[in-house]
């Protein structure tokens, strides 16, 4: 097996409205006791919460990270609920259970609490999101500066950065000084007589999502300066790229998102970066010339699943392949659904053995073959042939695309590989 390390990627909680979300059931007996029903079924959240602690419990979770949005409409009581919640219920923090597994938590915009926002300014509508977390047992959690720590299982090294893209959120909009403040008490009264008004305020979303300098600078160095051989994963709540669907309002995306990007591009290594925001789950490369790419990863929100990521790296500890696990919550379970695999190396793809190409053309010739038939193959071509020889190929082929390998979540002897034409 090749070295490889796991990152368990959750997406916007919005806790604690989620907590009290439809169960997957059709309930149209209103006399049927509570009880027995609570017993039934189960609420989406707490089956995936339950599922990211199956995973946990395997002991191939190397880092676990959140992407924001623990909580909604700048709710300190649901986010301080929300922070309490994940750390015992999946057995986290100092002490706990999975004391030794890595945990990262990056502030959203629902995290937010306008009125915060406007009388502590930009940096200090943050401290009691801090405070919520330190009291939850929680030691990761990016508020002004970035946190980096790094994550390693033998020679697959990553080092995790958590960003904080709110820097903006919860701002109060720009309104020309002849009647800022006949409008601002008029939002404040709006906002105070009806509740309901304030879920509009935040989906309206009337604020600046943003890095701040710092941050892009300090980033794109650690990035640039790290070990070649450690891949730079970030982690922050908003999207690097616009989203794929249409969104109709003002300020939706990171505004100075193409600083970072561009930096990320340009430093000739591998990158991930995960986010949450976007209630989607897509997976977008991009890529300049022959560079390795940068892959943005997406999770949906936490009560409709969550994301494995998984990296492949090289013998030699080079990164060599993400791919992306979901698992979904659907029909009151979670299922892991159908994976896909990117590739790392860009330019610096290099095989260190010749029969990298032998192997490939012997997949061709035949279409498909099962692994007992390719090791018996490889052995027959080269005396010293070693096991990890014949992996490393067939990962380097299937992070290529060039072929296609079924059950590849199983151990080796039940590999099927076909060539992909």
């Amino acid at each position: 097996m090749l070295p490889r390390l796991r990152i368990l990627q959750v997406g916007d909680v919005h806790y604690p409205s989620a907590s009290t979300a439809n169960r997957s059931i059709d309930d149209k007996d209103a006399k049927f006791p509570a009880v027995l029903k609570g017993s039934l079924s189960s609420l989406p959240l707490k089956a995936v919460v339950q599922r990211i602690h199956m995973e946990l419990a395997s002991g191939q979770v190397d880092t676990l990270v959140f992407m924001g949005d623990l909580t909604d409409q700048g709710d300190l009581v649901g986010f301080q609920g929300c922070a309490n919640y994940l750390m015992r219920a999946l057995e986290l923090g100092a002490g706990e259970r999975f004391a030794g597994i890595p945990v990262g938590f990056v502030p959203g915009n629902h995290d937010v609490d306008r009125s915060l926002a406007i009388s502590k300014g930009l940096t200090g509508k943050f401290e009691p999101l801090a405070a919520a977390m330190s009291r939850a047992g929680a030691t990761r959690f990016a508020t002004t500066d970035p946190i980096a720590f790094d994550v390693a299982n033998g020679a697959a090294q990553a080092t995790v950065h958590l960003l904080n893209s709110c820097w903006g959120c919860g701002e109060p909009e720009y309104i020309p000084a002849e009647f800022r403040d006949a409008i601002k008490a008029a939002i404040d009264s709006v906002l105070k007589a009806d509740p309901k008004a304030a879920q509009v305020y935040y989906d309206r979303q009337l604020d600046t999502p943003a890095f701040d300098a710092d941050t892009v600078a300090s980033i794109a160095a650690a990035v640039a300066d790290g070990p070649a051989t450690s891949l730079p994963i970030l982690v922050a709540h908003h999207n690097l790229l616009p989203q794929r669907t249409l969104r109709l309002a003002p300020y939706t995306e990171l505004v100075n998102s193409g600083a970072l990007r561009g930096a990320l591009v340009e430093c000739e290594k591998p990158c991930l970066y995960l986010h949450g925001h976007i209630h989607e789950d897509p997976v977008e490369v991009v890529n300049v010339g022959q560079n390795p790419p940068l892959v943005v990863i997406s999770a949906p929100e936490a009560a409709a699943g969550f994301n494995i990521v998984e990296i492949v790296f090289m013998r030699s500890g080079v990164p060599l392949a993400c791919e992306v696990i979901p698992y979904r919550y659907e029909a009151g379970t979670v299922k892991r659904r159908q994976s896909r695999s990117v590739p790392l190396v860009g330019a610096r793809r290099r095989s260190s053995t010749r029969l990298l190409g032998k192997v490939f053309a012997h997949l061709l010739n035949e279409g498909e073959r099962y692994w007992f038939d390719l090791e018996t193959y490889a052995r027959g071509l080269d005396g010293d042939f070693e096991h990890e020889n014949l992996v490393e190929i067939l990962e380097l082929l299937n992070a290529d695309g060039s072929v296609l390998i079924d059950n590849r979540d199983l151990p080796h002897a039940h590999w099927i590989v076909r060539a992909a034409v």
